[in-house]
């Protein structure tokens, strides 16, 4: 047990370790002081990096394209 992107690269690079299945998916982020000015800058990079495809690019280079998210959130729900 561990994180899942860690646990699925381990799998796409050992054929004897098989990724199961996920127990409960959290996504990770940036940690900043709440209202920092530096959040929708953030944001925005990740944005850029989704909408051009560089983001799709940098999972499938660590063999963890399941992991992928939408959208990138200032203080998503499951932190709140």
């Amino acid at each position: 047990m561990s994180t899942t992107n860690g646990l699925r690269y381990a799998a796409a690079q050992q054929p004897a370790i098989r990724f199961s299945n996920e127990f409960r998916r959290l996504d990770v982020g940036f940690a900043l002081p709440a209202g920092s000015p530096l959040a929708p800058a953030l944001q925005a990079a990740v944005h850029k990096l989704i909408k051009t495809g560089e983001y799709q690019r940098i999972l499938r280079k660590w063999g963890v394209q399941p992991s992928a998210i939408g959208e990138s959130q200032i203080s998503p729900p499951e932190i709140r």
